[in-house]
């Protein structure tokens, strides 16, 4: 008896053991998808044949990061580059971009009538230029053109993501009312190309008009309006997400910020106690989740808020803080931190006398030196500003005979340090004319 219950106890562990086996066995394609579940979710989105890939932050940003100038108070450098093979452009509203190659692009709008929307390709040293195709063109590639829509304008950024490709967005601003209360007839598009080529990938049409596009390595947000509302595209899994982040009336913000977390930064301005208007920096991360929020007690003037461009200037550091600038010419800086919301500082006027319109931003030296352009009244300036001590420097900057000259245009530069200036001046006849100048330091850059 006992022999027989020691075989049937010897014959139970074969089975459990046997069981166990199987169900290891069964479990390993669980597993394995599992560990593929994660590895994907990790890995960066897969290469495409000869698709080159942003490898360092000045690519991922769009900019180029180079010693400081060997000089801080000579005047720039300014050249006037004249745009060529696009016929009856129309002034420049600050799209600018940069791509893996060096070359930078801008969004034009040109006629003549239908007016269209396209991007040019320009590069500095060989002083060439590349038209690419228009909106509209792309629209009836694809059959997405709605009876009798328009899309006149590019004035987002063009930025570059981790998969190679060149975003940015264009809309209409037909059938909208300054004050908010109704939206363009024909809202935003978002795009993305490979510099180089005629067929653009559409990826999402929205209601609002879409006014700022920032790249934030694996995502890509654009902004729209009104009401701030942001979207974010993953590059890895196609998807495209919504957060209304709030704004009053007809303000908007005509930049958004994004850090090498892959977060977004976009202002809100909002009736405070006793109704008064206040703005405040709100920080998104890549769920879509409000994870910080900081006043901005130099963003809004006393001035009618739905003339207020917000967030007019930026720019990524070398280092990874990010740099901006309000409508009325105050800096801010974020320093972007893995665990826990971006710390958020005022750093006080760009220029040196105080409050002047700011239109653009530039990383110009090493980890501590941002330069871009402000001006008071009719005077046109280049104003250097030192991190670390918070102080600035301020030299003429030739506007090249420009008369009523409006100027934007941040991150962008060329390899020998070129910063581009966008805009346009009144020159002939009351004739309002677009302007582009490259803006260099004076001399070779110092040591870093």
């Amino acid at each position: 008896m006992k022999a027989v219950e020691g075989h049937r106890h010897r014959r139970s562990r074969r089975s459990r053991r046997n069981v166990a086996l199987i169900l290891m066995l069964l479990s390993i394609p669980v597993a394995i998808s599992a560990v593929a579940a994660v590895v994907m979710f990790l890995w960066p989105a897969p290469k495409a044949a000869g698709i080159r890939l942003p490898q360092t932050l000045a690519e991922r940003s769009g900019s180029v990061f180079l010693p400081p100038p060997q000089s801080l108070v000579a005047p720039p450098l300014v050249e006037r580059v004249v745009l060529d093979g696009v016929s009856d452009v129309r002034p420049l509203s600050g799209s600018t971009g940069r791509d893996l190659e060096g070359r930078i692009w801008f969004g034009v709008t040109h006629g003549p009538a239908p007016e269209t929307a396209r991007l040019v390709q320009y590069d500095h040293r060989a002083r060439s230029w590349y038209t690419s195709a228009s909106v509209d063109d792309q629209l009836r590639r694809l059959n997405l053109t709605r009876e009798g829509e328009r899309q006149r304008h590019i004035v987002s950024k063009v930025v570059s993501a981790d998969d190679g490709w060149l975003y940015f967005a264009s809309m209409d601003r037909e059938g909208e009312k300054a004050d908010g209360s109704a939206l363009p007839r024909w809202g935003g598009h978002l795009w993305r190309m490979r510099a180089g080529t005629e067929d653009w990938e559409h990826l999402v049409a929205v209601p609002e008009a879409l006014i700022a596009v920032g790249g934030a390595g694996r995502y890509v947000y654009a902004l729209g309006y009104w009401g701030h509302v942001l979207y974010q595209y993953d590059t890895h899994a196609t998807t495209v997400r919504r957060l209304a982040v709030g704004s009053v009336g007809g303000h908007v913000s005509r930049n958004l910020l994004t850090d090498i977390h892959g977060h977004a930064y976009v202002p809100r301005v909002a009736a405070g106690p006793g109704g008064r208007l206040q703005a405040s920096l709100i920080e998104i991360d890549t769920q879509m989740r409000e994870v910080g929020s900081t006043p901005l007690d130099f963003y809004l003037d006393a001035g009618d808020p739905n003339e207020n461009r917000g967030i007019t200037a930026m720019s990524t550091l070398p280092d990874g803080r990010l740099v901006f600038a309000t409508a009325r010419g105050h800096l801010y800086q974020v320093e972007p931190r893995q665990d826990a919301p971006g710390r958020v500082t005022a750093l006080g006027w760009l220029h040196p006398s105080g409050e002047a319109q700011a239109g653009s931003l530039f990383a110009f030296g090493g980890d501590n030196l941002v330069a871009g352009a402000t001006v008071r009244g009719d005077r046109h300036e280049w104003v250097v500003f030192e991190l670390l001590t918070r102080t600035s420097i301020a030299r003429p900057l030739d506007v090249k005979g420009g008369k009523s000259v409006t100027l934007y245009g941040s991150q962008s530069r060329d390899d020998d340090g070129g910063c581009y200036l966008v805009g346009w001046s009144g020159e002939t006849g009351g004739k309002t004319e677009p302007l582009v100048l490259r803006v260099s330091a004076a001399g070779p850059p110092g040591v870093n």
